[in-house]
This record gives C-alpha cells, structure tokens and sequence, in this order.
C-alpha cells in the first residue's frame, strides 16, 4: 500500500514484461484497487482470461499521459483550487498581507468562482503585479511573540493567605 500523496513511478515498471494487478500494483506503489480503477478508466489490459495481464509498455504510456502538467501562474494571475487553473483576480483586485520580511501572501477573488485565491509572492514579485492589479497591503497579523507582555505579578500575596486560613 503506498502513502498519501506519493505519485505512481512510471521508471519502476519493465517494459516487455507483463504484469499481474497485484504486482502492477507492487511495482507503481499503490493499491490493487487503483490499478483496477485504471483498467475501467481506459488502461489496456488483457482480460479475457485470469489473471488479468497488463504490458509493462501499456503501464509505463497510461501513466506517462495521465500525468498532467503542472500549471504556472503567469504575471496577474493566482492558482484558483476549485477550478484548478489560474485564473486572474476579481476586478483587478487583490489584497497583499507580508507573512515574514521578505514574502508575503497575495489574496484575490477568483473572477469566474467566487473563490478566495493566495499565491506566495516575495516584496521584489509584488512590484510587478501592481501594474495590472490594484493591490492593496494590508497590515501582517500580529504573533504572540510580538506583543510585550509584562512581567507576571509575583505571588506574594499567598503567604498572607496561608496564615490566615490555619488553625
């Protein structure tokens, strides 16, 4: 069984060997049910008597054009989650909170969704987007670390107590 979040190696599989769904499964690195999933979605295989064979070259091209690649946010747009794609920001508009010295986080609203879009952008990005969007810096949230709390009180006053509470 393969962990959470770990993407299938397409490099692990032999191309002129056949494979079982168990060792498929073995080899790639997830679950039995997976590469059954994969066979319904449009994996070749050879099913018309058990086991169930897939060539390893089959395998290696399923999981090679079933990987989709990577989007890049370009100049003025954030990577929206509900639509997975970038889109670009409500009304050109977005809101910049610093999260340390030198990066922050540029929020906007997706235009076609509705949905709250951040993208890391260090101070030096951010001149480049305040040409196409209207971003406005808002103050970083305090931390704990940065208010001066003063010194406890000292606890002197449970000695007067003690004395009178004997018997």
């Amino acid at each position: 069984m393969m962990s959470a979040r770990r993407r299938p190696n397409p490099r692990a599989i032999k191309l002129h060997r056949n494979y079982t769904v168990d060792e498929a499964a073995r080899v790639v690195g997830v679950c039995r049910g997976t590469v059954r999933r994969w066979i319904r979605n449009g994996l070749p295989a050879l099913s018309d008597r058990r086991p169930i064979l897939i060539l390893g070259g089959d395998l290696i091209d399923f999981l090679n054009n079933r990987s989709r690649p990577r989007f890049r946010c370009g100049l003025g747009e954030l990577y929206c989650v509900k639509c997975r794609a970038p889109r670009t920001a409500a009304g050109g508009m977005a809101d910049f909170i610093p999260l340390t010295p030198r990066v922050g986080n540029l929020q906007a609203i997706c235009e076609t969704c509705g949905t709250l879009m951040h993208r890391a952008v260090s101070h030096c990005q951010l001149k480049a987007f305040k040409p196409i969007l209207d971003v406005s810096i808002r103050e970083a949230t305090p931390r704990i670390a940065d208010f001066a709390f003063p010194p406890p009180p000292p606890n002197d006053h449970l000695d007067e107590e003690t004395d009178g509470h004997r018997s």
